[in-house]
């Protein structure tokens, strides 16, 4: 139940009072994307769009030069990215093997941040 007024659980649930005095709990940032992509992943994903993109643009190449219609290897090119596309915009399972574990906001505050390293300010002296 929350206070009437304040915006703030009562219960400390880290939620924010709803309009009908129900606590309303905030999502973490983590909990708002579905399956985030990893850097892997991204990785993989570009690799296996290249390919069928250059492949497509080969077949159309070279179809367009037996056929000698350029209209023709533009569709079969605009079809390559179209499909392309389709396959690999979609956020896969696959792409997320190797998920990055971020540190709750608690537990960061526990860890010192770092400094920066003083180099010192040594002049070089030189011989004559």
């Amino acid at each position: 139940m929350c206070s009437a007024g304040m915006g703030v659980c009562v219960r400390r649930c880290g939620g924010v009072c709803g309009g009908n005095g129900v606590c309303v709990r905030r999502q973490k940032s983590s909990e708002l994307v579905a399956s985030p992509m990893d850097w892997q992943g991204q990785k993989l994903a570009e690799h296996l769009m290249q390919l069928p993109l250059v492949l497509f643009a080969v077949l159309a190449f070279i179809t367009g030069y037996v056929l000698g219609s350029f209209q023709t290897m533009l569709l079969i090119y605009a079809a390559g990215v179209i499909l392309t596309s389709l396959i690999m915009i979609p956020n896969w399972p696959f792409f997320n093997r190797h998920p990055l574990n971020w540190l709750d906001s608690s537990e960061a505050e526990k860890f010192p941040k770092p400094q920066p390293a003083n180099l010192g300010t040594k002049k070089k002296t030189s011989k004559k």
